[in-house]
């Protein structure tokens, strides 16, 4: 394969990934100018990455301060081929406010708690939690099959 673009993610096989996995590792700096990263469930909408913390958490500060951020995931754990992977450099955006978390918590929720969605909903909604936004800037993604696929050929 000469070229590495020949290896990334086709358009639906990117969608069937942000669909298919629930865990993404979220990036910031902190305070002190040190990279720090977290697995955290997340739901993507509004082309963005949505995941949420307590508020009082260092990361929420750290994002509020200087919200240049990483998020990546890949397939492990899902039903898609192995090797399907992306990072995208983000922006993130905070949310506090009740309007963002009357319609996060439940999406939310369907998707990390498919057993019991209303009732974490509902638990979640009564923490004092923030709603993060993951505004992707520029997406990097990497597909083995077609990596694979080429030598083959």
């Amino acid at each position: 394969m000469d070229e590495f673009s020949q290896a990334r993610l086709t358009g639906d096989a990117f969608a069937r990934l942000l669909e298919a996995q629930t865990e993404c590792v979220v990036s910031w700096i902190d305070g002190k100018g040190r990279p720090v990263s977290a697995v955290q469930t997340y739901l993507w909408r509004q082309d963005a990455l949505w995941v949420t913390s307590y508020r009082d958490r260092p990361r929420v500060k750290a994002l509020k301060v200087n919200p240049h951020s990483a998020v990546c995931l890949s397939s492990a754990g899902t039903e898609l081929p192995l090797q399907q992977m992306a990072s995208a450099r983000t922006l993130a955006v905070v949310h506090t406010d009740d309007s963002t978390g009357s319609w996060f918590y439940p999406a939310f929720c369907e998707r990390a708690f498919p057993e019991m969605p209303e009732e974490m909903a509902i638990l979640l909604a009564k923490q004092d939690r923030a709603i993060i936004e993951l505004r992707p800037q520029a997406w990097n993604t990497f597909d083995g099959s077609r990596l694979r696929a080429s030598l083959r050929r």
